[in-house]
């Protein structure tokens, strides 16, 4: 990459000075966090003359946090040395955070509604070993952030000057969201984790008002549910309004998160941009893709929608944090994003295996019958005989993991194996053999006596388990996979 004056990364560089309105905003974002409870106690309360502690709580908290977010902006610099990234932050108290270039794995440019109205954006760096982002730059400018992102995964550090050698970095579009695709997605989506979001936020509401104002939020609630009264039609009306929410809920989510959704190929990787207010862009190496899975409920099977999500090496906090999902809405779009990475094994596997028929029965032994026994005898001292529903939950285990069993598949090829299953929707894994860590064979007492055994295989993105096969093909897919990394030159990063 040729290093011009501007993008000389050698040099301490500090942040956008617009960027110092993002700081405040950020500090007043968690100043208000900080002391709302205690502006409505002060509202609320008896007034009195004197100048009291709630008062000067409210003026001193609030100062501090601006003063300090001030500072750390003023004393922020960040510059490349060594090949190592350094950040030195803060005024009385230093830190100095140093990352080599070569462990940085993943490099984010975000934009909330601040940062796009002054035309900045967030850096966050990832490197594989973190469970958290390693480091953040909240405001430079949107040519910086491209050309030192770039510049950090070294995407042009070993390339030709393109002026000089003719090329010209092209990019092929491969999937934009329609709006009508949004939508589809919206109402397609885990209603049931809405429900909780709503759920969650109203009971943390009610717990900050009761903390507040004692007693008396209780009561009144008490109050209006004694007034409304409990009848069939109350609670499906509750039922019904808690539904409609958890849709809405669902499909604003998707339209925030979504809107805007383009996904490009480029020589190095998949360029991703997405988000309404947020506004994130990601590139995803090739090199650095451990597996590939996709997945779909049982809506959006049928529709055909899935969400395809890129496995890179991070542990699980991280990957949670930062994970890589692309909403497909064509069953094509899946075959162009396999291809730089490998081709679906299904249609050209050279074999293909099941779950012993002995699965569903062994789980339903051991995950169905303790928990319906648990539940029943507990739930027998407050419904009586009503309690007997619980022992439902032993055919259902029984039934969800025969589904589960006939459908579980493991396609395996040469380069590459694929793993489908799935009990109400449909989930599809893909990896190579070269990019697994390390490989082990579980064996329960059953197991030993039956020929059988549960595959662990370990990625730097993860595991993937194959449970309850035959010994004999645990062993052979064991020294296969042994064989493929020991011979294969490639990196798996």
């Amino acid at each position: 990459m040729k290093i011009t004056e501007e993008h000389n990364w050698s040099i301490p560089q500090r942040q956008a000075k617009a960027g110092l309105f993002v700081i405040i905003y950020k500090a007043l974002l968690t100043v208000i966090k900080a002391v709302w409870p205690l502006v409505l106690v002060v509202i609320f309360r008896e007034r009195n003359k004197t100048f009291d502690t709630f008062e000067m709580l409210l003026i001193g908290i609030p100062a501090i946090i601006l003063i300090r977010s001030v500072i750390d902006f003023l004393y922020f610099r960040f510059y490349i040395e060594n090949n190592d990234l350094i950040i030195k932050r803060g005024f009385l108290r230093k830190k100095v955070i140093t990352i080599p270039l070569n462990k940085i794995q993943s490099v984010h440019i975000e934009q909330n509604l601040i940062h796009q109205l002054l035309d900045v954006a967030k850096l966050t760096i990832d490197t594989a070993g973190s469970e958290k982002s390693e480091a953040e730059i909240d405001a430079i400018s949107i040519s910086k952030a491209e050309s030192f992102k770039q510049f950090l995964l070294k995407i042009e550090k070993d390339m030709p000057d393109q002026a000089q050698s003719g090329r010209v970095s092209t990019e092929i579009p491969l999937i934009h969201l329609s709006i009508r695709d949004l939508f589809k997605l919206g109402l397609s989506a885990n209603h049931l984790q809405a429900f909780f979001i709503v759920l969650a936020f109203g009971i943390s509401m009610l717990q900050s008002l009761e903390e507040i104002f004692g007693n008396r939020v209780i009561r009144i609630v008490q109050e209006s549910s004694t007034a409304i009264g409990i009848s069939i039609a109350s609670v499906l009306a509750l039922i019904v309004v808690v539904l409609v929410i958890s849709v809405i809920v669902s499909v604003v989510r998707t339209v925030l998160r979504y809107s805007n959704f383009n996904c490009n190929q480029t020589e190095q990787g998949f360029r991703i941009q997405t988000g309404l207010i947020n506004s994130r862009q990601n590139l995803v190496p090739f090199s650095k893709i451990q597996y590939i899975s996709w997945e779909a409920n049982w809506i959006r099977r049928k529709i055909g929608l899935f969400m395809l999500e890129f496995h890179q090496a991070q542990n699980e906090l991280a990957k949670k944090k930062q994970r890589i999902r692309l909403p497909i809405t064509k069953k094509e779009y899946v075959d162009r994003l396999l291809e730089p990475y490998h081709l679906a094994v299904k249609p050209i596997s050279h074999s293909t295996h099941s779950i012993h028929k002995v699965y569903p029965f062994r789980k339903m032994l051991f995950a169905g019958l303790p928990t319906a026994f648990i539940l029943t005898i507990i739930a027998f001292f407050w419904m009586k005989w009503f309690a007997l529903i619980f022992l439902l939950w032993i055919p259902y285990i029984y039934v969800v993991n025969t589904i589960y069993q006939k459908r579980f598949h493991l396609y395996i090829s040469p380069e590459a194996f694929q793993v489908n299953s799935g009990v109400w929707g449909k989930e599809s894994k893909i990896a190579q053999w070269y990019k697994i860590q390390f490989l082990e064979l579980r064996q329960s007492m059953y197991q030993k006596r039956k020929q059988l055994a549960t595959i662990i295989i370990h990625t730097a993105a993860g595991k993937i388990k194959i449970p309850y096969v035959d010994l004999a093909l645990a062993q052979t897919v064991k020294n296969y996979a042994l064989y493929k990394i020991e011979s294969t030159a490639k990196s798996w990063m």
